[in-house]
Parts: C-alpha cells; sequence; structure tokens
C-alpha cells in the first residue's frame, strides 16, 4: 500500500466517478427532487427508490455545506460520488474523494519543508494552518463532531506542528465522535448496522453498532464485514434458513409472507407486526417432532392467529360466530 504526497494511503485501485447521465438514465419514477439546484438526484441508479435517498440525503447533507464549498461547480458530481459509495470507510471515502480530484481544504500532512512548513519554498506556518483548519473542519463535519473555532484552531495547530498524517487524524477524531448524535459517518453508520441486524431479526446494541461504526469510520472494518458477521449469526440462529442466509437473503424477507398471512387474519397493518418481538417471531417458526426449528406453514400460522385476543375482536371472527349461531339455530329447530 503506497502513499501519494499528500498522506493518503492506496491500495487497489479506487474507481473513479461514475457517468451520472448514464446512472441516472431509465429511471422508471418521476423525478420530483433538485436538492443542489442540478440533477435531480444524482448518483441514483434504477431501482434505487426517491424515499431511500431523500433519507440519506436528508441524513448527511448537513454535514457537506464546506465540502459543497470548495467544491463549487461540482457539487452534483460530489453528491452522486457520496450517494454511489455511501457504504465505504471513511477513509476509503477520502481517498475515492482525493483520487477524483476534490478539494478537502488540505490533506492533514501535506505542506512544504518541516513541521511548520519553512524551508525548501513551503507554504508558510500561517497558511499551512489555515487549510489544516480546513482539512480538520471538513474530517469533523464527515464524523457528524461539532467543534467550535477554537477547538478547530487547536487542533489544526497540534496536526502542523505534529506533523500528522490522515490516519492520525482519525485516530484522535473517531473516539470523538463515537458518541455522537449529529449527523455524520457515526450516526449513518449506527442506522445502516441496525437495518442489516434487522434484516437478519437480529437485535444489535446501540453499543455495538456505535462501536462497529467507529471501526469502520477509522478504516478498521468496513460494511461487508459487518455484513457477513451478521449473516454468520443469524446462521447459528436460523439454520433452516441456512442455504437462502448464504445467498444474501434476510431472515425477515423469507418470513414476510408468513407475517402477512398472520395480520390478514388478525385484520391489523403488517407493519404493526414487529418480527424481533418473541411473540410474533414463535408464530412464524415451528418446531417438528423432532426438534428442529422451521418456518411455520399457513395453516400453522393462521392456527396461531386465530389463538391470539386480537382475533376475537376481527370481523372474520364475528362472522363465524353468527354463522355457528345460524347453524346451532337451524340444527334446533329455532
Amino acid at each position: 500500500m503506497a502513499d501519494d504526497d499528500r498522506g493518503y494511503r492506496y491500495g487497489a485501485p479506487t474507481p473513479k466517478v461514475p457517468d451520472l447521465t448514464a446512472l441516472n438514465a431509465g429511471l422508471a419514477e418521476p423525478v420530483d427532487r433538485n436538492p443542489n439546484g442540478g440533477s435531480a438526484f444524482p448518483g441514483r441508479q434504477p431501482g434505487e427508490t426517491r424515499t431511500a435517498y431523500n433519507d440519506w440525503y436528508d441524513v448527511n447533507a448537513p454535514m457537506w455545506g464546506d465540502l459543497m464549498a470548495l467544491n463549487a461547480g461540482r457539487e452534483d458530481e460530489l453528491q452522486g460520488l457520496l450517494w454511489t459509495y455511501r457504504t465505504l470507510d471513511a477513509r476509503s471515502l477520502t481517498n475515492l474523494l482525493v483520487q477524483n480530484g476534490f478539494n478537502l481544504g488540505a490533506a492533514p500532512d501535506s505542506g512544504g519543508g518541516g513541521s511548520r512548513g519553512g524551508g525548501g519554498g513551503g507554504a508558510t506556518a500561517a497558511q499551512q494552518y489555515a487549510s489544516a483548519e480546513a482539512a480538520v473542519r471538513n474530517r469533523a463535519g464527515l464524523l457528524g463532531i461539532a467543534f467550535d473555532d477554537a477547538a478547530i484552531k487547536s487542533i489544526a495547530r497540534a496536526v502542523v506542528d505534529g506533523n500528522w498524517s490522515s490516519d492520525q487524524l482519525d485516530d484522535y477524531l473517531v473516539p470523538a465522535a463515537r458518541d455522537t448524535n449529529n449527523a455524520g459517518l457515526i450516526t449513518s453508520g449506527v442506522r445502516q448496522i441496525q437495518q442489516l441486524a434487522s434484516q437478519q431479526l437480529l437485535k444489535v446494541s446501540d453499543a455495538t453498532a456505535r462501536e462497529w461504526a467507529s471501526r469502520i469510520a477509522s478504516g478498521e472494518m468496513d460494511m461487508n464485514g459487518v455484513t457477513s458477521l451478521l449473516q454468520a449469526q443469524a446462521v447459528q440462529r436460523y439454520g433452516w434458513a441456512a442455504s437462502q442466509i448464504s445467498q444474501g437473503i434476510g431472515v425477515r424477507d423469507l418470513l414476510l409472507p408468513t407475517r402477512d398471512r398472520i395480520a390478514d387474519e388478525l385484520e391489523m397493518d403488517p407493519e404493526s407486526i414487529d418480527l424481533l418481538d418473541e411473540k410474533w417471531l414463535g408464530m412464524v417458526q415451528s418446531v417438528d417432532d423432532k426438534g428442529v426449528t422451521r418456518a411455520a406453514t399457513d395453516s400453522e400460522a393462521i392456527m396461531r392467529a386465530r389463538q391470539q385476543p386480537e382475533w376475537a375482536r376481527t370481523r372474520k371472527a364475528g362472522d363465524m360466530v353468527a354463522s355457528m349461531a345460524l347453524s346451532l339455530r337451524d340444527y334446533f329447530g329455532g
């Protein structure tokens, strides 16, 4: 892995920004949002919904202000890249931005001639401090950390005086971002991790999700690794679905038709049935006479639904009682 002259690390070649016109071609849904005043939904591909894009935009856009200002005229291109590669860890994303020529303010260890940049015709100390402040501000913004100007200046001075690399700056900033609730890579990472866990009907605590998100932001893990870890845990818990899980199918997706069958029987909104709740999870799975757990059949799910107190309040239950009353009346000649 080599470093370029700005201190950024490179491993395997990183793809250039995709052609946004091609990516937006053929979208089936009408476009009704234009966040940057340019192309609507830059980077969005067929099959990616406007709702998902807007949710991502609303969470992440507040931290882009300085970055967009530094790259005036390339806002759509930048936003398209951030959307397309939104699952990258923070370090890889930084490298990608640099490789595609985006201005991040300065690399933390840029500047010529010594820690204060005096010799060799490099930038003056004042220029180095100013560039470092922009770099720290942008990096902190991406992580969701809110520093005041005094803190930014203090960190930037440490970066320049200590000749910090981008890795060293991450080592300093990421722990400070771990518990933040501000929009940024940590909070978006936590949300994505918990969504991945939910797809496998697994519960991941906020503390665990934050730890993993922090490690992703610092480059120690990536989201693909988290996905593999959750799949392995799902196979252990839902062995009957091992084959489908290995193909990338979520346990929740496998059980949604059964959930919908229960919801229909109970005349409930399917979304109100949380399969992470043991009550409902027990209804969509069965244990056979050999003690092996499997997905419940439709008839098993219907039977269990009719054993719930909610069923007594349904129209179906009322119709069934009325029908039975009529049958009894006819039978006894009432």
